[in-house]
């Protein structure tokens, strides 16, 4: 292999995306691919860093910085053929593991945005000298922040790097055959600037005899993605086992569970008994990341169990309370998840927290965004917060009517409760568009 490998010209973004998608949530460490430069090729969402390197990253001069000490640190796990352990340039921990293809290094794997060991005055005073070079306010800004950042003990951090070079290598695994694919369809496609792997599927597939649509590529992709991203938590499971790190398997189990759920694409709706069993494996793999400071109820009366209602409208609306409600307060929080016949013919499903709440004006906008939102779905506001319940809102009414859309009740800035009504299913229910 003499020629320059380009991850992105080989592997679809989307593709590579989804390896370190999964690791967050199985790690909550914020994860991402590099390029050789040091420059991001998957992305990161701003809720998965930490304060400080938000802060960092998203400046001018701290991004340039990033760049450039995830380069370094590149090269570094490259030269040792496995993942590196390093303190990056503003004091804090991260893990680089290296993509190595037939002896090119075509990328790194990359996680962290943690401590080692709680704070003390010299650690502090040696990232304020790291900071030097910014301005007074950016620099206590940073100071600031540094005090939120998690500590993780490095035999921890040692089992994340172990499992983050096995994330590496089945990136290597996919470059591989995606170039074998290349290699065997090369005398019947013209090659072109951008290789992606929806096009080689498509060559492999049809063997060049046939044309197929946008949308049944996509759907194609569907549902081989899946697997392959189910086959890869599979292999950090087991992993995860031969190293005795049992918490972490009991994480990934439950991940598994959430996606076979969320990436079941035969089903458009589902009985609230499996919804409630998907959200209790999303709510473990919280519970692992927050530890104490979440606890959850759940109280759904029988009869309301096998009452049907749109795939995924329960997740969005325990995430929300999770990211907006509890990870604000300081102190420990609740979830609630509740639901009862009102009367014969429906049932009322209650997603409710205990956490900062909500202001009465922002309740006010988001209410009567939904109203406009039901009437002109396109008009949907940029905010994720806001974008995700208004998802949620859209569903209910396209499937049950207007009537049946969320509902939305601060608690005088100590905790949000949104609630729903769906009807009782017909004898025969038909999937819900």
């Amino acid at each position: 292999m003499t020629e320059e490998l380009d991850l992105i010209q080989i592997v679809t973004t989307s593709v590579l995306q989804e390896l370190p998608d999964a690791y967050y949530e199985a790690t909550g460490l914020a994860t991402g691919i590099h390029d050789l430069n040091g420059e991001l090729i998957t992305s990161i969402p701003k809720y998965c860093f930490t304060k400080f390197c938000r802060n960092m990253y998203f400046s001018k001069e701290g991004h340039r910085k990033c760049r450039q000490c995830n380069s370094e640190a590149d090269k570094k796990a490259f030269e040792l053929g496995g993942p590196y352990i390093y303190h990056c340039h503003a004091g804090l921990i991260d893990v680089a593991a290296p993509i190595i293809v037939g002896g090119y290094h075509v990328g790194t794997v990359a996680c962290g945005q943690i401590l080692l060991q709680q704070l003390n005055d010299p650690y502090r005073a040696r990232v304020r000298r790291k900071l030097s070079d910014f301005p007074r306010s950016f620099i206590e800004t940073q100071m600031e922040a540094l005090e939120e950042v998690s500590v993780i003990p490095l035999k921890r951090v040692r089992g994340f790097a172990r499992l983050l070079w096995a994330v590496a290598n089945n990136v290597v695994t996919l470059i591989n055959n995606n170039i074998k694919e290349k290699r065997l369809n090369i005398e019947n496609v013209k090659l072109i600037s951008e290789i992606r792997a929806r096009l080689q599927l498509e060559k492999d597939i049809h063997a060049a005899k046939l044309q197929v649509k946008e949308a049944e590529l996509k759907s194609l992709q569907a549902q081989i993605n899946p697997h392959f991203l189910y086959n890869t938590l599979d292999s950090i499971q087991w992993l995860a086992v031969l190293h005795g790190a049992e918490d972490i398997q009991r994480m990934i189990h439950n991940l598994s569970q959430v996606l076979h759920h969320s990436l079941d694409r035969k089903n458009l709706v589902a009985s609230v008994r499996d919804e409630l069993e998907q959200i209790k494996s999303y709510l473990m793999i919280q519970r692992t990341r927050y530890g104490d400071k979440i606890s959850y109820f759940i109280n759904v009366e029988p009869d309301v169990l096998d009452f049907r209602l749109p795939k995924l409208v329960l997740q969005p609306l325990v995430e929300n309370a999770i990211l907006h409600g509890l990870e604000p307060k300081p102190s420990p929080g609740k979830i609630w998840i509740n639901g009862w016949l009102s009367t014969p013919e429906e049932a009322v499903i209650e997603v409710g927290d205990d956490g900062v709440g909500i202001d009465s004006d922002c309740e006010d906008l988001l209410v009567s965004q939904m109203s406009s939102t039901a009437i002109n779905p396109d008009q949907e506001p940029p905010n994720h917060h806001k974008l995700g319940l208004l998802n949620v809102h859209r569903r209910l009414i396209q499937s049950f009517g207007e009537r049946f859309g969320l509902r939305i009740e601060g608690n005088g800035g100590v905790g949000t409760i949104v609630n729903f009504r769906i009807p009782r299913p017909n004898p025969s229910p038909e999937a819900v568009p």
